[in-house]
């Protein structure tokens, strides 16, 4: 583990273990769960209610630096991740945001286990997490329109 856990993160994290989960965000009474894998549930919220992430506390599974991409991008400020990869640690320690996490990873492997997951590897050398976002909106969505 990383850093200090805070009350928000208690909760986020105790909701994700209890209601098995893959993501939770906790910002002051309003709260979002998702049982679905992968940064979709992410770039749902982004599309449909992206106040939800701004100075939110997450709590994810598994965050590659996709997921840390999208949790700078929509000014999230806490991270608990159940596995991280480094890439990801790299992005957030970056924006300064808490993170605190139980298992590090080099990167975050494809669902069958042969390769660096696709969206990981989609923004792998992008720098800038705004550049980051609007390539894993239009990967996610066909009809996604560039970041403003």
């Amino acid at each position: 583990m990383n850093k200090i856990m805070t009350d928000n993160m208690k909760k986020a994290v105790n909701k994700l273990d209890q209601g098995g989960y893959t993501l939770v965000v906790v910002n002051g009474e309003r709260e979002y769960t998702s049982k679905l894998s992968g940064v979709s549930p992410l770039l749902d919220i982004i599309k449909n209610a992206p106040e939800v992430l701004s100075g939110a506390c997450v709590a994810d599974k598994i965050v590659g630096k996709a997921a840390a991409v999208l949790f700078v991008y929509s000014g999230v400020k806490e991270v608990y991740a159940k596995t991280v990869s480094s890439y990801a640690v790299l992005v957030l320690k970056k924006a300064g945001i808490n993170l605190v996490y139980e298992k590090k990873v080099p990167y975050i492997k494809n669902r069958a286990g042969t390769d660096i997951c696709p969206m990981e590897k989609l923004v792998l050398d992008i720098g800038d997490p705004k550049a980051g976002a609007a390539a894993l909106l239009k990967a996610g969505s066909p009809r996604a329109e560039g970041l403003s």
